[in-house]
């Protein structure tokens, strides 16, 4: 999505709050784990000050078709930000000896990322949700 957007991709533990200054546009990515978005992602965003309105899309992988990024959306709405849209689709998942949605996110699923980067990107950043198997 960085790379689609011309974007720069940065780690949580690399990114200071003030970081996220001056962009009309803020992503936040990650895998579900636990039934919830990765705790450095959310503690990250809960240290942040009020965002007054700065536009956010989330995009995550997970072996479940449930929405689990709800808490998280409610987080970022807490926190100023107007959410832009999600994009989800599959991700690997290896409970025991088992491997669930090998292969994901797959190509398929890469070129609907770049899709949904696109649309919210030149769309003026409206809401909107993709979701890929």
């Amino acid at each position: 999505m960085g790379e689609e957007a011309g974007a720069e991709v940065r780690k949580v533990a690399d990114t200071r709050p003030d970081d996220l200054d001056g962009f009309d546009l803020v992503g936040f990515g990650s895998g579900i784990d636990g039934f919830r978005v990765y705790p450095e992602l959310t503690a990250f965003v809960s240290g942040l000050p009020d965002r007054k309105g700065q536009h956010a899309f989330i995009f995550s992988t997970c072996a479940s078709n449930k929405d689990l990024t709800g808490k998280f959306r409610s987080l970022l709405a807490a926190k100023g930000f107007h959410l832009a849209g999600e994009y989800h689709c599959g991700g690997l998942w290896t409970p025991l000896f088992f491997k669930i949605r090998k292969g994901h996110p797959n190509e398929e699923d890469q070129k609907n990322a770049r899709a949904f980067i696109r649309k919210i990107q030149y769309r003026g950043s409206p809401s909107s949700r993709t979701d890929a198997g």
